[in-house]
Parts: structure tokens; C-alpha cells; sequence
């Protein structure tokens, strides 16, 4: 049997836990809380146990967070030893005494403490013609583009952002406790510190290292690696396939879109209307058949009508304008 000086740093620590669940799950938390929460979790194995011991209780007080919540609200000796309610599990025993000096509210908020656990969800939206650079709290770096939408989530054991029909650029901070992860269509990147540009147009994504290992996974097909991408590799999906591309690429290309330009390497005129339709208000249309032909060079994005000229004349297109989209054909 531990000493009874242990037992008592346990309860203090098992203590501190709990009072870091409530603090962050809080609609008042902060960046600086969940930096400060990083901060105590890697300050001792000792507070990482403490930690997880928390997790599991409150999973626990989720799926029985009315009975809990009325023990601890009572608060009679008889309710919190079990004897007036067997029902009451020892564990639940432990979570009410733990908690009791926290308040009645952490356990009836407890049913969102999966949501602390996952971390707040920040959604970013850029229109067309916007971009937009964010500073996330964890460090990481995130340009995105215009017409995009991302959604974050900072949690304590990893990092997870959604894309949408999207394009983004993301210089990560290095944090090997919490890898940062990525869903994009029927994809899952994956990477702990590392910059890499991610583009997700209609059904198509395009995945460009620029400096570390990214790796790709399609989660319908298992839990196997599909590609591990090293810089100066890209790796090309169409959504709802199960095969993907891989090329060397010069990385800088894909994030040419930040300075305003667009580099296509035999790309089929479909995607490319796809991509610059993010920066404008007009949208370009092509037929079936012009959304075939394929076009290598740099588009500027500046002047539409430069843009689509430059196309019509290279591709031998013919242009329909109306005040509602332009048309290739």
C-alpha cells in the first residue's frame, strides 16, 4: 500500500485535473488557457496520469451524468459512500469527491467535457476574392485561400482541422504529443511539424510538401499509410477512388497562389476554372468538352479578362460573357 503522503499528492493531483477539465471546457477559455493546460500536461508524467485518470472518469460521468449530478447535489455523506444508491459505482463515488470541490456544475457540464477533450471548434471563412492568414494558438501558421472554409480543433492530444472545398497552405508547429490532422474529402493527412499545401476542388486534392513528412491516409481503405510524401513531392486524389498519384514536384509552385499567381503543369481546364473561380465574382464556365483540354503555364490572378483571354487564345476557345458567368467553350 502506497504511503499515505502519496495518496494525499494523488487526490492533489487528481484534484488539479479536474479543475483543468472545468477551466477549459468554460465558454470563457482562452488560448492562453489551453497553452497553460500544454504546459502542466508536460511538466510531469505524474500530471499526465493525473490527467488521463480525469478523461476516463468524465467519459464515465457522461453517459451517467444525471445520477452524478444529483449525488453531488445532494451531497449527503450516505449518497457519496453508495449506501442510499447502489446504483452508484465506486468510480462514480471517486468523480463525485473529486469534483465536489469544483462545484455541481462541473458534473452537469460534464456531458461537454468530450468537447474540451476534442477542443473548441473554430470555424474560418474566406469569401471570393479574400484571403486570409491565421495564427492558430498552438503556433501553427494557415494562409487560406479565397471561397475556403476550415474548421479547427485544438485538443489535448491532437490537432484537427476539417477543409472544405478549400485551399490552404499550413506551416505547423512541432508538437509530438499532439499530432495535427487533417480531413479533405475522403482523405486524412497527417503530420507532427512540417509545411505543406493542401487544395480541394469539386472532387479533386492535390497534396504539396514543402519541408518535412506528410502522410496520406484514405480511411475507408484501413488503417494503412496510402503515400508518405517527402518535400518536393505531391500527391493527387480524385475523391470516392482508390488510387492516388504521386509526383516530384517543385513544391513552390503550389503555393504560388499566395502571391497571386497559379501554376499549372498540364492541368485540364476544368480544374483550373475550379481554382481561379475562388477569385472572382463572375464564374467561369466550360464545356464538357473545353474542361478537357489541358494547359501548362502561370496564370496571374489579378484581371480576369487577362486570364480568360490568355486561356480562349492558347486553348482555341471560344468566350460568352452574360453578367452572371462567362462561358468556354
Amino acid at each position: 500500500m502506497a504511503p499515505p503522503t502519496n495518496q494525499g499528492a494523488t487526490k492533489d493531483l487528481d484534484d488539479e485535473a479536474v479543475n483543468w477539465l472545468v477551466r477549459v471546457q468554460s465558454d470563457a477559455a482562452t488560448a492562453d488557457d489551453w497553452i497553460a493546460l500544454t504546459a502542466w500536461l508536460e511538466a510531469s508524467e505524474a500530471h499526465a496520469e493525473a490527467f488521463a485518470r480525469a478523461e476516463r472518469l468524465s467519459a464515465e460521468i457522461a453517459d451517467n451524468a444525471r445520477e452524478i449530478a444529483a449525488a453531488v447535489a445532494r451531497r449527503t455523506p450516505a449518497v457519496l459512500r453508495g449506501a442510499a444508491r447502489p446504483v452508484l459505482s465506486r468510480r462514480w463515488v471517486q468523480l463525485a469527491g473529486l469534483v465536489a470541490a469544483a462545484g455541481v456544475a462541473a458534473v452537469i457540464a460534464a456531458p461537454s467535457l468530450q468537447r474540451a477533450y476534442d477542443g473548441p471548434a473554430a470555424v474560418y471563412r474566406t469569401g471570393v476574392g479574400e484571403t486570409r492568414e491565421i495564427a492558430l494558438a498552438d503556433g501553427t501558421r494557415v494562409h487560406l485561400d479565397a471561397a475556403s472554409t476550415m474548421t479547427v480543433r485544438l485538443g489535448w492530444r491532437q490537432r484537427r482541422v476539417g477543409l472544405a472545398q478549400a485551399q490552404a497552405s499550413f506551416d505547423v508547429a512541432k508538437d509530438p504529443r499532439r499530432p495535427f490532422v487533417i480531413d479533405v474529402g475522403d482523405q486524412r493527412v497527417r503530420v507532427v511539424g512540417t509545411e505543406f499545401n493542401i487544395r480541394h476542388d469539386d472532387r479533386h486534392i492535390a497534396v504539396t510538401v514543402r519541408r518535412g513528412v506528410v502522410e496520406v491516409r484514405q480511411p475507408d481503405l484501413g488503417s494503412a499509410a496510402v503515400e508518405r510524401l517527402a518535400a518536393g513531392e505531391e500527391l493527387r486524389h480524385v475523391e470516392g477512388t482508390t488510387t492516388s498519384a504521386r509526383r516530384q514536384v517543385n513544391p513552390d509552385g503550389a503555393f504560388a497562389w499566395r502571391a497571386g499567381r497559379l501554376v499549372c503543369d498540364d492541368e485540364p481546364l476544368a480544374q483550373i476554372a475550379a481554382a481561379v473561380n475562388r477569385r472572382y465574382a463572375i464564374p467561369i464556365r466550360v464545356t464538357k468538352a473545353a474542361g478537357a483540354k489541358r494547359f501548362s503555364g502561370v496564370l496571374d490572378l489579378g484581371d480576369q479578362a487577362v486570364l480568360v483571354r490568355r486561356l480562349a487564345s492558347y486553348l482555341s476557345l471560344t468566350v460568352r460573357r452574360t453578367d452572371r458567368t462567362i462561358t468556354l467553350s
